[in-house]
């Protein structure tokens, strides 16, 4: 059995990873010589629900991105990596949106609807099934392959067996360019309309944050990046 930490040691070789502090002011005052701004944690039910929206933006945008990439390289094409392995990376990500994991938040189709999202539920539906029965599994008509024997001979002749097996086989990406602009458009506009009510939950949090921090004096500096721990790569994150 391999040792965890020996792989993580390894893992952490090579990659790089983005970090970031973004804020926007709500109703600032005048900032004294020598004084500092630092980030204080947050960790209320509203406070993680408000990062992860944030969450949910960044893979709506990825999403947008992949398929506005795919888009540019021409017709869905099965047979080209780069058009293939945008509409999976773009179609998976748009999913996790909406299903369940660690996250505080996930999007709920009725839900944004009631909240007057222009929400395209055809076009959803389509792209979360082709996650579901194509990317992640192979259930349909997508992806097809049928052994074969080679036979020989001439119309009207005994044909004999040619000493060949193969197959023959058939896949596609599952989705065509009409669908992939139609998905642009819904992730777009969907992404929009998520960005529009961020003001007032910003304002509703930072109203929270006022409060218990009079009430007790208390906060907590948050850190700007934590190290992924790898080795824990199969454990849900906490």
């Amino acid at each position: 059995m391999s040792n965890p930490e020996e792989l993580h040691d390894l893992s952490t070789q090579g990659e790089l990873f983005s970090a970031e502090c973004s804020f926007t002011w709500i109703s600032p005052g005048p900032i004294e010589a020598g004084e500092s701004i630092i980030p204080a944690k947050l960790t209320s039910v509203a406070a993680r629900t408000f990062a992860a929206l944030h969450l949910i933006l960044g893979d709506l945008e990825f999403a947008e991105e992949c398929l506005r990439a795919a888009d540019n390289l021409g017709i869905p094409d099965n047979s080209n990596l780069h058009s293939k392995a945008l509409i999976f990376s773009g179609v998976v990500v748009y999913a996790r949106c909406f299903k369940s994991g660690v996250r505080a938040l996930k999007l709920v189709p009725g839900d944004l609807t009631a909240r007057g999202a222009p929400f395209d539920g055809t076009t959803h539906q389509y792209l979360i099934a082709l996650r579901d029965k194509h990317v992640s599994h192979s259930v349909n008509d997508f992806e097809q392959c049928d052994a074969i024997a080679v036979m020989i001979g001439k119309p009207g002749s005994v044909w004999r067996d040619g000493s060949g097996i193969g197959v023959t086989k058939k896949q596609t990406v599952g989705i065509s360019r009409a669908l992939v602009l139609k998905a642009i458009s819904h992730i777009n506009a969907l992404r929009l309309f998520l960005e529009s009510e961020l003001p007032a939950q910003r304002e509703s949090l930072h109203a929270e944050f006022q409060a218990n921090l009079a009430k007790t004096g208390m906060w907590e500096m948050a850190p700007i990046a934590k190290l992924s721990d790898r080795s824990r790569v199969a454990e849900r994150r906490k």
